[in-house]
């Protein structure tokens, strides 16, 4: 987070860093900093796999020869059967104690403090050491600027090879050191790599994984335009490109404060306008009074019309005698529902079955019945209280059965039916 300090010395953590991540080191692990460089590692193994004695790792001051070199030591590391050891030449400028270097690692903490044997013994007796701590190792020297070493350097390691020592040689260089030197005494090149310059994307990854490394976030505090201006001021080179990073990120942090305030508060006020947007949208509302002192209130045009008064003790008496008037006219209505008395069903009135007048002589297969007979029958078919049967005499029955049409028979029958039912 920025400060608004007006003078900050640990600029990294005013930007948000737990370090400096554009300091001119390298950092471990070495393989979550190294961007690509896939066909330099294949080639680099199978130089191993061969058993190869010598080796060229060239290229321009920054393009990522040691980077890589660091990177082969720690892959190294994890096999028993090769002692790897990283010199670095440029640091001593003289005369660098290869044996020495060769053997520390393999001394205990009682000879490294007490006996002290690699001081003692001389040349002889010292390869007769490091052979018998070696036992089934080789060795894999790894000499990053090796233009530095000295004639006696060289004359050294090629003496180890006559010595029967498993040696592997690899060292760094740039072209033109390279052709001034004698390093092309020690043996044939067999591995011969020359480094290229990393494109745009390769950069702005280095920026990236070292910005994440150390607590920030992407490209944060650059944006992609700046660190393009910066590739192509450095030439593409990257260490010089990552310089750059560095310078920039302090001019941002020192001339540029507000603009970077903004840039980090800007994610925060883009959730709070994406807030604003997603609220309900509401119209204004205005009052309806329907009774006293509780209005309604009913949303119309653009404008909040809003009137709250407290009732008077007149109004407040009014209503009181408005409720009690609602429950007697309650109490009224529910008691004249109860003196209202329930209705009885009333039975149907008995209607007599009407004899069917007797038929002439000239006409006696039809009867005749007038509309008293049928309505009285279709009284009886669809009463439901019980009736008697109407009893004639047996002589006269006797007489009429002959003059009775077959469709009074039938209405008869269903009549019969009916009553018994």
């Amino acid at each position: 987070m920025v400060t608004k300090s007006d003078f900050v010395l640990e600029w990294d953590k005013a930007l948000g860093f737990r370090g400096d991540p554009f300091a001119d080191k390298i950092f471990g692990p070495i393989n979550t900093f190294l961007v690509d460089r896939k066909d330099e590692k294949e080639k680099l193994n199978w130089f191993f796999i061969k058993n190869y004695f010598y080796g060229t790792l060239l290229g321009e001051p920054g393009v990522g020869k040691t980077i890589l070199l660091k990177w082969l030591e720690d892959r190294l590391a994890k096999y028993n059967r090769i002692h790897a050891i990283y010199i670095n030449a440029a640091i001593f400028k003289e005369q660098v104690n290869i044996l020495h270097k060769m053997i520390m690692p393999l001394l205990t903490i009682y000879e490294k403090l007490v006996t002290k044997p690699h001081t003692k013994l001389y040349t002889n007796e010292f390869l007769a050491l490091l052979k018998k701590k070696l036992r089934h190792k080789s060795v894999a020297l790894l000499i990053d600027n090796a233009h530095f070493l000295t004639e006696k350097n060289l004359d050294l390691i090629k003496s180890l090879r006559k010595e029967g020592l498993k040696l592997q040689v690899l060292v760094t260089s740039t072209p033109t050191e390279y052709e001034k030197s004698r390093l092309g005494e020690i043996g044939h090149d067999e591995l011969s790599i020359t480094l290229r310059r990393p494109t745009f994307d390769e950069s702005k990854e280095i920026i990236q994984r070292r910005a994440e490394a150390f607590g920030g976030k992407g490209l944060y505090p650059f944006s992609e335009e700046d660190l393009k201006l910066m590739y192509d001021k450095a030439d593409k080179n990257p260490k010089e490109f990552i310089k750059l990073c560095r310078d920039e990120a302090i001019k941002i942090l020192i001339h540029k404060r507000e603009q970077l305030e903004m840039q980090a508060y800007a994610p925060v006020k883009e959730n709070l306008a994406a807030k604003e947007a997603k609220a309900l949208k509401t119209s204004p509302k205005k009052i309806i009074p329907t009774a006293p002192a509780s209005p309604i209130i009913i949303p119309v045009g653009d404008k909040m019309d809003i009137k709250i008064r407290k009732a008077d003790d007149e109004e407040i008496k009014e209503e009181k005698k408005e409720d009690k008037k609602r429950l007697i006219r309650i109490k009224f209505a529910f008691g004249k529902d109860e003196e209202k008395p329930r209705k009885q069903p009333q039975p149907m009135p008995f209607v007599p079955i009407q004899k069917p007048a007797i038929a002439s002589k000239k006409d006696d297969k039809k009867a005749i019945y007038d509309d008293d007979h049928k309505e009285a029958l279709v009284n009886k078919l669809s009463s439901t209280s019980p009736r008697r049967k109407f009893q004639e005499p047996v002589a006269e029955k006797k007489k009429e059965e002959k003059y009775i049409s077959e469709t009074d028979k039938l209405l008869r029958e269903l009549a019969d039916e009916f009553e018994m039912k």
